[in-house]
């Protein structure tokens, strides 16, 4: 299982931050790679992902929720397709809110892991995620400025 875990600090409540995440169709918006999240009819638990590069190099799964706590975790587990978990972290801080993005998941076996690790699949998912958490911290920053001067 390959694990990673990338921080950030957003100038943004921990409420305001962790109510951005609490939606997890939103997720795209931030994560390149994540191409689509759509939560399960009849359920707030269940969603399917779609990840990747796009065709072929594009894998979907069914995650669950794991556990909820406000303001402070969001964690969740593949139930189906690539197995992984993760989690989201909100702590307080005096800026506002530290964000920390833990993902962990299976590489494929045979060739393709092999190939995946021989070209360094860890540090490039490394820095996308980094990419990708700063890309979030943009973005919230301003939605929240833009909601306070209207």
């Amino acid at each position: 299982m390959s694990e990673h875990s990338v921080e950030v600090e957003v100038a943004c409540s921990t409420e305001e931050v962790y109510d951005l995440w609490k939606n997890i169709e939103n997720v795209p918006r931030w994560i390149p790679l994540v191409k689509e999240v759509k939560i399960l009819p009849g359920t707030e638990e269940l969603s399917r992902w779609k990840f990747g590069l796009g065709f072929p190099l594009l894998t979907e799964w069914t995650s669950r929720i794991t556990q909820r706590i406000p303001q402070k975790l969001i964690a969740w587990e593949s139930v189906s397709g690539l197995p992984n978990f993760g989690c989201a972290e909100f702590f307080p801080t005096e800026r506002g809110c530290r964000l920390r993005l833990t993902l962990a998941f299976e590489l494929p076996k045979g060739i393709v892991g092999a190939f995946l690790e021989a070209i360094g699949i860890d540090r490039w998912l490394e820095a996308n995620l980094v990419e990708s958490l700063h890309r979030f911290q943009s973005l919230i920053e301003e939605e929240v400025l833009r909601q306070k001067t209207l």
